[in-house]
């Protein structure tokens, strides 16, 4: 018996595996809050700075549809204190920055910015962070009333997600030709550098350092760069073309070049091992690296793989479709959208951390494109696809 006519067959029988759904609950309507505040903090894309999409958090016991938001959002939320900060920054709608209530999905406040089109969000010392194709804008987390707003010119729109943050205070967004530095208190600028242009994944930032992969004479490169000035530290030409984001960890700097997941030196750029190979011939590989610490979850056109940091060995893989370009790991299990194996149903499942099995899974009848990728808060998911309008929460609730 397959995985997927094992979990259709469970369902049937059973109300115990409360995620398998027989229909799309948020088309018909009908909210009901989460049984508790969702907990700890997703701060930027990645979930942190360095990028390790790995909020200390843990999974929901189960599945069910808590929530959608009314707000139309095809953006990546921040979350923190019990709230998600999202946009709508989309030609139909009014460009708008809002905060929800994370339990019940709420309206908190909403203020207008009149943008559309690609930018960034992070939360950053009381501040809700928004890069535009024209600049930064940074809103009082309580109220949402604009602290402050600078212009900047040359934001490169061709990344999906334009910011980076570090715990010092500093908002990092790509331009046409490199990096710029503001504080995150007043928005001045602190430092431009123009050595690595054509960037097209988000920087990881960790101890003083800014690990970004760009341009140098036509090839991919990993750099990393004062967080101080933006002076530049090393630079290491990488072999394959579109890398993953770098991921910073203890072991080292993760990052999957040319199909291989690869360890950088943090210090010296070196190349210190190649720790898997993926199977997948095809002619562009996309790949998302996340780490708990001590092991490496790449999500990627081969599936997805768990991969001991330390020596290499793969500790499991799940060979179905899944969503490359978000996922979350959390102390458990690793929650990703996925596909069920023959069926076109697609899920939100959460996967054992040690064994790689499936823990629960949401079923969406019918094929479904992914827009915002599953993100962890403890004892919930949120998640939308191209069937929702806006935010979706599932977790711990009657069905």
């Amino acid at each position: 018996m397959d995985r997927r006519t094992f979990l259709t067959t469970t369902c049937a029988g059973t109300a115990a595996l409360s995620g398998c759904l027989s229909a799309l609950p948020w088309t018909s309507g009908g909210n009901t809050p989460l049984p508790e505040v969702p907990g700890g903090s997703w701060t930027q894309h990645g979930a942190d700075a360095a990028n390790t999409f790995a909020p200390a958090v843990s999974a929901p016991s189960r599945a069910a549809f808590a929530w959608t938001s009314s707000a139309f959002t095809r953006w990546d939320p921040v979350i923190a204190d019990g709230t998600i900060y999202t946009t709508n920054f989309d030609p139909s709608n009014d460009g708008s920055a809002i905060a929800l209530d994370a339990q019940d999905g709420t309206e908190q406040w909403r203020t207008t910015l009149d943008r559309e089109g690609r930018h960034g969000r992070a939360l950053l010392d009381g501040r809700f962070v928004v890069a535009h194709d024209s600049g930064l804008v940074a809103l009082d987390r309580q109220e949402g009333g604009v602290d402050w707003e600078r212009a900047v010119e040359g934001i490169d729109t061709s990344l999906a997600q334009l910011l980076a943050v570090a715990a010092s205070g500093t908002i990092v967004v790509p331009y046409a030709d490199g990096l710029k530095a503001f504080g995150a208190t007043d928005g001045e600028r602190r430092w431009k550098t123009p050595e690595l242009p054509g960037q097209r994944v988000t920087p990881a930032i960790a101890d003083g350092t800014i690990y970004a992969v760009g341009s140098v004479d036509g090839t991919d490169t990993l750099a990393a760069l004062a967080l101080a000035d933006g002076s530049v530290r090393w630079t290491r030409s990488l072999d394959g073309r579109a890398p993953s984001a770098p991921v910073v960890t203890d072991h080292g700097l993760l990052v999957v070049d040319d199909r291989t997941l690869v360890v950088h030196d943090r210090e010296t750029g070196d190349r210190r091992s190649e720790l898997h190979s993926f199977d997948y011939d095809g002619t562009t590989f996309d790949a998302t690296v996340a780490t708990d610490g001590t092991t490496a979850f790449v999500t990627s056109d081969d599936g997805l793989t768990a991969v001991d940091i330390a020596d290499g060995t793969t500790r499991w893989h799940y060979d179905e479709w899944v969503y490359t370009d978000g996922f979350s790991v959390g102390t458990e299990t690793v929650v990703a959208m996925a596909d069920g194996g023959e069926s076109t149903d697609r899920t939100i499942t959460a996967f054992d951390r040690e064994t790689g099995e499936a823990r629960w899974d949401y079923v969406m009848d019918g094929f479904h494109t992914p827009s915002i990728g599953p993100i962890l808060a403890d004892g919930a998911v949120f998640f939308a696809t191209s069937s929702s309008d806006g935010l979706v929460a599932i977790g711990d609730v009657p069905e």
